[in-house]
């Protein structure tokens, strides 16, 4: 009987279960494991958690992970949905303590050491555990890797609030600037301007990136460091200035090589200014016997033995050079091998030999003809197909067609080792060495063969991931960093900073589950299924640093090229026929697309007579960092506002609004849908600046018209003349468009004579009671009249003198603004009390007619305005001309139709008698 109860009530509970929804079920039934829960209890609590009474909160990791996951990508109401779904993630409030809030300073005033050098802190230095979690940093010091290259960034202006600078301008031409920093007018600004108008300086397009990477098999994810908008035309040195400074704040951080380990290469793109940045850097010695490397690689015939300060070397990104071959394989020029050139043409005839493929007309010739040159994958076929070319018979081929397959051939092996070590995981760091030995791609290959004993001295037990080579980590970081804007994939250098942060955080999630981040198609090196990207954990084989014996996987590499090291054993590859080191020279590389201008102007580099002392001056750190030191030290003396004077009158505006409209970038803020970017031209969406500081503000009445406060304005009387009033204001409301109408007690006196303000003052229904005497004017504003005899309550005195520079300047406001002729109110008359204002005059005790603070409006421009503006005769509401005829047949539809008009003060019917009667 026990039994079946038992059983019963497990029928009940899946039952239950298998026709509801129950949030959160697999938090409850681990719950359920852990605490003992009959089967009825669990059904009572699947049946609370349906009624959402009860949930279920004991998350794990990787609930966190998917909410933060979220969180980045799609923003909090992302995560409010999946909190309140059946899912039911963590909330937003709940996830805080395991998201880390990464504060990157981007250079936008030149580069600057100290920039560098906090963000390397912030990236790499020891934080507190996120609720009880210890970072993910590598656990032993290991080798870096940093890589440069440039994203594309809208062309705007941002205000950074922290320097109060403007970002987003060239750092190559900011020395045309005196400064970049707003200050307290618009002389800053308007100089900006006029520098770019003129050409001098530019609004960048793009921004240059700088991060280190660990070259370790768990986080080795791109980290950066360096964020400069940049205009690319400036000289080659600015470049080598640039890694300099990158690798001084690296070696002199606590964060840095210290804690971490060194940097060993320089990785970036084929920028022509940048390669020969890279070759000036890492070329500058060659490994001597009293070098740690020189035991490893002396024996190395044909290897380039120059290297940089601390054996720096520069690196090729594969992905890269694989998209370059491919370019320059579909050319008319294409490439000689032995006499035959191997370009798009004959490759179509090739290509259609090939067994086990299919091609179409169309898919030949998208592979040797493509539309997008970023496509790896594609580059990759290509070249594999050249590969497979050697798997023909050649028996039935013709002499000409011998000597091409022969070329073909040759091109081919030497193209399938390259590909081999990206490609294919089952190879041991010797295969994968002997098989970049024999490829003709010099700086990357001399790179991954010096990685090896550059590792062995750090720490022999490390291993070596020939994969993690090139700038394949920075351009993951790009994607991140686009996939976070969604639609607006570009964005200016302030939003830059906010993403980066954001791309660290996804970067620890995806760190910890890889099967949650999709890759493009077009950048998988290899088509597998269930492999989309290769990693450091996909390589199963001795990658160990000490298990490679350099001199052995050299010999064997020798052997397998066909004895052409022996026969030019003094050749240096990476120049085999001597002369100028290729893609240094001024001549044009074909394999680059795109290029932004010919390298022609830059200085010719001769090997034999190079003395790196005169190339590079070098970077004085020191003095670099007492510089940024005494201008800080003077910044931080100058108090900074959000508002700049935008006239001699002083009027404020927002300085992200000044720079939006002064600069008048190709962004249309007015169709944003987020109002303040529409209406004030800035966004406090991502809290790029702090709000708390006006908060913090003392409300005095220096600075603030507060509720109650007494004001000037003009009203028209009986429609014929214009006369000065002073009111109390009982309420001030902000009106902003599509929001709710907020009370406040204080508004900023700044903020309420912008053009564009939204607020708005109500005033008591008794406006005015004034007194008269001769050089003061008493104004009574008390809503209870109570009359005592022989007494009369006085509140407010002004002088004569007063009233009339406030008549005279309002006077002025509205001649100059005709927008304003149809705004003030229209009065027939006063109940009580004289107004207009007038003082009168006492000479001998006989009151005569003074000052009348009035003025009428006849042969003005404002009669026109009042002319048109006539009170209704049903309802008395001043309606002008071209509305009348719309609101008379509101009140003729609402009578016809028997609709309750509250606005009438004349019967309807008796408005219809009469004019029938006439």
């Amino acid at each position: 009987m026990r039994a079946r109860t038992h059983l019963s009530e497990w029928k009940e509970l899946l039952t239950f279960i298998g026709s509801n929804s129950i949030p959160a079920l697999h938090r409850l039934i681990a719950n359920a494991v852990k605490e003992g829960w009959s089967p009825k209890k669990i059904l009572d609590h699947c049946r609370l958690a349906v009624a959402g009474k009860y949930t279920a909160r004991n998350y794990t990791q990787y609930d966190y992970d998917l909410a933060i996951l979220l969180y980045e990508l799609g923003g909090g109401a992302a995560v409010h949905a999946m909190n309140h779904s059946i899912f039911a993630l963590p909330s937003r409030n709940t996830i805080q303590p395991y998201r880390r809030d990464f504060k990157l300073i981007p250079s936008v005033s030149g580069l600057r050491f100290a920039d560098v050098s906090e963000n390397i802190t912030t990236l790499f230095g020891s934080h507190p555990d996120r609720a009880g979690e210890s970072d993910v940093l590598p656990p032993e010091k290991c080798g870096h890797t940093l890589s440069l290259d440039e994203l594309a960034a809208d062309p705007r202006i941002d205000y950074m609030p922290e320097t109060d600078e403007m970002g987003g301008l060239c750092l190559e031409h900011l020395s045309e600037l005196e400064t970049v920093k707003v200050g307290k007018d618009l002389r800053a600004v308007e100089a900006a301007v006029a520098a770019v108008k003129a050409g001098k300086v530019h609004i960048a397009h793009e921004v240059c990136v700088g991060a280190i990477s660990h070259l370790y098999g768990t986080n080795y994810g791109a980290k950066p460091v360096y964020m400069g908008p940049t205009c690319k035309k400036g000289p080659w040195q600015d470049g080598v200035r640039l890694i300099e400074v990158i690798i001084a704040a690296w070696k002199r951080s606590p964060d840095g090589e210290v804690k971490h380990g060194p940097i060993m290469s320089i990785s970036t793109d084929g920028d022509h200014k940048r390669r020969l940045a890279l070759f000036i850097l890492c070329m500058q010695m060659e490994i001597l016997p009293d070098n740690p490397l020189y035991p490893f690689v002396c024996n190395l015939p044909g290897l380039n033995l120059r290297v940089g300060k601390g054996n720096i070397t520069h690196d090729g990104d594969p992905k890269h050079i694989f998209k370059r071959n491919r370019s320059l394989l579909s050319s008319l020029e294409g490439v000689v091998v032995k006499n035959v050139c191997i370009n798009r043409d004959l490759l179509l005839v090739w290509l259609e030999r090939l067994p086990n493929h299919d091609w179409s007309e169309t898919s030949i010739h998208n592979l040797l003809h493509p539309s997008d040159g970023q496509n790896v994958s594609e580059a990759i076929k290509l070249l594999l197909c050249i590969v497979e070319i050697a798997k023909l018979d050649p028996k039935d081929f013709d002499p000409s067609e011998a000597a091409e397959f022969e070329a073909l051939c040759l091109l081919g092996e030497a193209y399938n080792a390259l590909l081999q070590p990206f490609i294919n995981v089952d190879l041991s760091l010797s295969e994968q060495i002997q098989s970049l030995l024999y490829a003709d791609m010099q700086s990357m290959l001399k790179n991954a063969v010096l990685m090896v004993p550059k590792t062995r001295l750090i720490n022999g037990e490390l291993k070596v991931y020939i994969c993690l080579l090139g700038d394949d980590v920075l351009e993951a970081l790009f994607g991140r960093c686009r996939m976070i804007g969604g639609h607006s994939p570009n964005c200016s250098i302030g939003e830059l900073r906010d993403r980066f942060g954001s791309a660290m955080n996804l970067d620890y999630i995806y760190e910890r589950h890889p099967e949650l981040e999709r890759h493009p198609p077009r950048l998988n090196m290899i088509r597998k299924r269930h492999v989309d990207h290769l990693r450091p954990s996909h390589f199963k084989r001795e990658l160990r640093a000490k298990s490679c014996d350099l001199e052995s996987c050299w010999a064997a590499a020798v052997t397998a090229a066909e004895l052409i090291l022996t026969t030019y054993g003094d050749t240096d590859l990476s120049r085999p026929l001597g002369g100028k080191y290729p893609a240094i020279s001024g001549g044009i590389d074909r394999s680059l697309a795109n290029l932004d201008g010919s390298s022609g102007d830059e200085e010719l580099i001769d090997p034999n007579t190079i003395h790196f002392a005169n190339l590079v001056a070098g970077v004085e750190i020191d003095a670099m960092i007492l510089a940024e030191k005494l201008s800080d030290s003077s910044a931080t003396a100058i108090p900074r506002s959000l508002f700049a004077e935008i006239d001699a009158a002083g009027r404020l505006a927002h300085k992200k609004s000044i720079l939006r409209t002064l600069f008048n970038t190709t962004t249309d803020g007015h169709t944003s849908h987020d109002r303040l970017q529409r209406v004030r031209g800035f966004t406090i969406g991502n809290k790029t600046w702090d709000r708390d500081v006006e908060s913090q503000q003392d409300v005095s009445a220096a600075t603030h018209f507060q509720r109650g406060n007494l004001f000037t304005t003009l009203l028209c009387h009986n429609g014929t003349h214009l006369a000065l009033a002073v009111a109390r204001s009982t309420l001030i409301k902000r009106v902003a468009p599509g929001s709710k109408a907020v009370s406040v007690s204080a508004v900023p006196r700044a903020e309420l004579h912008l053009p564009a303000s939204f607020y708005t003052i109500a005033v008591s229904s008794r406006l005015i009671d004034c007194s008269i005497q001769d050089q003061a004017l008493e104004i009574s504003t008390s809503n209870l009249s109570v009359d005592l005899p022989g007494t009369r309550d006085r509140t407010w005195s002004f002088q004569s003198s007063h009233f009339l520079a406030a008549w005279n300047s309002l006077w002025s406001i509205l001649l100059n603004d005709p927008t304003l002729h149809d705004k003030f109110p229209i009065f027939t008359g006063v109940s009580e009390g004289a107004f207009p204002y007038q003082i009168r005059s006492s000479h001998n005790h006989i009151k005569t007619l003074g000052i009348s603070y009035a003025s009428p409006i006849a042969n003005t421009t404002i009669e026109e305005s009042v002319r048109s503006r006539k009170a209704c005769r049903v309802c008395s509401k001043v309606v002008k001309d071209q509305d009348r005829q719309g609101h008379t047949g509101e009140h003729i539809l609402k009578a016809l139709y028997n609709v309750p008009d509250a606005s009438v003060k004349v019967p309807v019917s008796f408005l219809f008698e009469s004019v029938n009667g006439v």
